[in-house]
């Protein structure tokens, strides 16, 4: 194997190329992938790779192997050291992202990622000067991550081909100038000569193929990154790995990063660099890989384990009987058959209730229904209509819907199945708390008068007892609607010219029909809220009962009216 590597790397374009191979995922155990130097030792699970590439532990599952899981993020490889702890690292090209836990992270993936005279090349920097980046004999500088070639002192040529020392001047003539063999150009365009002893010897440049007695001709490529990702160099040349038959028989190969991946298809299993051969779905379930007391059957490209019937637990390790007796169950359940189950179902009849006792099953009808539990229960009515007129549908049940409806004393009938409570004509109360006879204060509780009137007992004409409405003191109107409160209580409270009535600011030249208080023909002015009555000029006699034109024995005046007087609010 180790020959096989280094045959690869120098197939894809030179030791610093390193192949890498995946292998495909298995149906039952997957295979990480890993390197060609790291093939063998995957394999024997001491090292499990965690690569971004889509890797997976090499170990089963139930391995105390601390690297399954791998505990170590994106792009890394996971080591047990000899104390059996698990130790991250990045693979090659990569570098720690924080640290090895977060994962590793490419080098570079672009130049200015590196220094100036390194370029980013595969995910690493490396140098811009090397072998066969300048021609023969030049200098070569790095800048901005391009090589910069030129011939160096007392040399002259292409820096990118070749460069030659240029012949020293002499002031003096050379007794015999030493002609070099390859003065004479001897080789063909673009080669390189050198002397050995008095010959020269051609060759083509690093980069370049072909005579070179004739022509040297710039090679397709110098290493892998010069070509697409899809193909490698060889001989200066473009070409795809995977034409090198590098994998086993009925393996698939495709290239990655320039590189061969070698895996055995989908439904295909086994080791792609020997050989891979078409998976069985028996295969899954032999070995059975489910646990004791279960059963394995194929699905799809899966193996699937169940336990076996009336056994439960886990079928990845063992399945075992739930129970074997009752008092192994729950407390509302029973054993039967290795399991717990209610022994309430189809025990009861129609509408019945169940309840365990004992993990027995015990039937019983529902309040107010009727009816054998372990066949049928049954309710004597639903709805008003199923009983007669003077009855009515209570809990399931006909029954004299007057029982209890009432409170103490009052009447109750039956309509239309409902019961209707009322008092007797000579009590009153909360028919549906209690009925008392009538007294002389219930007429006025609650009060039927207005707003603001005040209500006491009292006799109609007849002499019946009855509610008597009348306006508080101060307050005016119709104590059946409304009071309000007046407009005055003395004449104080109201213009010179009016004076204070049942509350109200009127006339005191009126009286409440609206006759004046003065005799006929006699004039009424108001002072100081009392009316003064006077006759008329011409006119005699007492104004306070007539004036008369030109009757004698009458002495006109004024006088103050006590009719008006009489009958008016102070």
């Amino acid at each position: 194997m180790r020959l096989l590597v280094a045959v690869l790397a120098v197939l894809v374009g030179g030791s610093h190329v390193q192949a890498q191979a995946y292998y495909p995922r298995a149906p039952l155990r997957p295979i990480a992938p890993y390197r060609y130097s790291l093939e063998r030792v995957a394999s024997q699970g001491r090292i499990s790779t965690g690569a971004s590439t889509g890797g997976f532990s090499s170990f089963e599952r139930g391995s105390t192997d601390p690297c399954r899981p791998t505990p170590c993020g994106p792009n890394t490889r996971c080591e047990v050291n000899p104390s059996g702890i698990a130790l991250c690292r990045c693979i090659e090209g990569y570098v720690p992202d924080g640290h090895t836990i977060n994962g590793c992270k490419p080098q570079c993936t672009v130049n200015d990622d590196c220094p100036d005279d390194y370029r980013c090349r595969a995910n690493q920097c490396v140098r811009v000067c090397v072998t066969g980046a300048c021609g023969l004999n030049a200098d070569c500088t790095a800048r901005n991550h391009v090589a910069q070639c030129r011939c160096p002192p007392r040399y002259r040529g292409d820096a990118h081909i070749s460069c030659s020392l240029e012949e020293p001047e002499s002031k003096a003539a050379p007794p015999a100038p030493y002609v070099s063999p390859c003065a004479r150009e001897p080789c063909g365009i673009n080669a390189n000569c050198r002397e050995e002893g008095e010959r020269p010897v051609c060759s083509c440049p690093v980069g370049y193929e072909g005579n070179p007695l004739q022509q040297c001709i710039r090679g397709e490529c110098i290493d892998s990154d010069d070509c697409p990702d899809y193909q490698a160099c060889k001989g200066l040349r473009c070409i795809d790995p995977c034409s090198l038959e590098l994998c086993a028989r009925n393996a698939e190969c495709v290239t990655r990063n320039h590189q061969p991946v070698c895996s055995c298809g989908r439904g295909m299993v086994g080791d792609p660099f020997e050989g891979c051969r078409r998976f069985l779905p028996e295969e899954l379930c032999n070995p059975s890989p489910c646990g004791r007391n279960t059963k394995c059957e194929v699905s799809g490209d899966r193996a699937k384990c169940s336990c076996i019937t009336n056994y439960i637990g886990n079928p990845l390790q063992e399945c075992r009987p739930e129970c074997v007796s009752d008092s192994e169950c729950p407390h509302n359940m029973a054993c039967r058959n290795n399991i717990c189950v209610n022994p309430c179902v189809k025990a009861c009849g129609e509408n019945a209730y169940c309840d365990v006792r004992n993990a027995r099953a015990v039937c019983s009808c529902p309040e107010h229904y009727q009816g054998d539990p372990y066949s049928r229960c049954y309710a004597e009515c639903t709805s008003h209509d199923e009983c007669g007129s003077t009855r009515a549908c209570v809990r399931l049940r006909c029954v004299d819907p007057c029982i209890g409806a009432c409170g103490i004393g009052a009447d109750c009938k039956v309509s239309r199945h409902q019961a209707i409570c009322s008092c007797p004509k000579t009590h009153t109360g909360d028919p549906f708390k209690s009925c008392r006879a009538f007294t002389r204060e219930d007429h006025c509780n609650p009060n039927p008068c207005g707003t603001n009137a005040e209500c006491t007992p009292g006799y109609d004409k007849d002499g019946n007892d009855r509610a008597v409405c009348t306006c508080p003191r101060y307050y005016i109107g119709n104590p059946l609607i409304s009071c309000q409160k007046g407009e005055c209580e003395t004449n104080d409270q109201c213009p010179r010219n009016q004076a204070c009535y049942l509350y109200e600011c009127k006339s005191p030249c009126f009286t409440l029909e609206g006759d004046s208080v003065c005799g006929e023909n006699a004039q009424c002015n108001v002072k100081e809220h009392q009316p003064v009555c006077s006759c008329p000029s011409g006119y005699n006699g007492d104004p306070r009962h007539g004036c008369y034109i030109g009757a004698s024995g009458s002495t006109g005046g004024r006088f103050a009216s006590s009719r008006f007087t009489a009958g008016r609010a102070k």
